[in-house]
């Protein structure tokens, strides 16, 4: 039995979760409005190019990209958290596409 905790231990314990939660950063691919998403390769950023978005989902009120058509093979690439981007492996090495803005 341990033993009990003051309201200012409490406090401090709430304080410290919600800082935690506050800095954490959403790297969640959102659809834009125009619905048109743009991408570039992380290996070879030169240009922007327009992709199509394949499945969204919808959470909290606005949608989100779960599966884009990759620019060079047209399969579905899935999205990388670790990477914060969308990642394609079915062609000879894997592709690195992070979402740009217009």
């Amino acid at each position: 039995m341990g033993r009990r905790q003051t309201m200012m231990e409490k406090y401090k314990i709430q304080m410290k979760a919600y800082r935690k939660k506050r800095m954490k950063n959403d790297s969640t691919p959102y659809l834009p409005l125009d619905g048109i998403v743009y991408v570039i390769n992380s290996l070879d950023p030169g240009k922007k190019i327009q992709t199509q978005v394949v499945k969204t989902t919808i959470r909290s009120q606005r949608k989100i990209i779960e599966t884009l058509a990759c620019p060079e093979c047209k399969n579905e690439m899935l999205w990388d958290d670790n990477w914060e981007a969308f990642i394609c492996t079915k062609h000879g090495k894997k592709a690195i596409y992070e979402l740009v803005l217009k």
